[in-house]
């Protein structure tokens, strides 16, 4: 065996190596969960990256508005106002058809939905909330009629949750 022999044995067997290492890092890449998607008990991580809240905030609800009335651009206008009183916007579009709303409602997919009790109280007295199966886009989702004037300015910024609820946060 010449020099060059042995030369190009000792590269294919460090290039061996590397591609070895650099499958099982793949693989454990590839197999990872994604950073901050801790169960929402809180069980996956320690107590520094337990976030435990109590409360629900404007801040923390996104908002999705779809006009059920027959004034155009009613839907957006409504969202800016929701965004304008601290809600993080959402969709908005026009409601599914045979839905003819007065004022407003607000639909949401979970029973005892306080992020929904939050949105209700910020759309006046009186606004229902409905449990639908049917979820119309991000968020809480609200349905509005031509009756529907401005967002309640003496509605609550938060509101108390039934119970405590942990999170997992990213602390890296």
């Amino acid at each position: 065996m010449n020099r060059r022999h042995v030369t190009t044995g000792v590269t294919l067997a460090v290039l061996v190596v590397v591609l070895g290492a650099m499958a099982v890092l793949g693989f454990r890449a590839a197999t990872a969960p994604f950073p901050g998607t801790g169960s929402a008990s809180g069980d996956d991580c320690t107590a520094a990256e337990k976030q435990t809240r109590t409360t629900v905030s404007r801040g923390q609800v996104q908002v999705s508005v779809f006009n059920g009335g027959t004034r155009s651009g009613l839907a957006g206008e409504t969202l800016q106002k929701l965004e304008d009183a601290g809600f993080r916007g959402g969709n908005a579009g026009n409601a599914p058809e045979g839905e003819t709303i007065r004022r407003a409602v607000v639909w949401t997919t979970e029973p005892d939905d306080t992020s929904a009790r939050l949105v209700a109280r910020a759309m006046g007295k009186g606004v229902p909330v409905r449990i639908v199966s049917q979820d119309l886009g991000p968020g809480v989702d609200v349905i509005v009629g031509d009756r529907f004037r401005a967002v309640d300015p003496s509605a609550p910024q938060k509101m108390e949750l039934p119970a405590p609820v942990s999170t997992c946060v990213d602390v890296g």
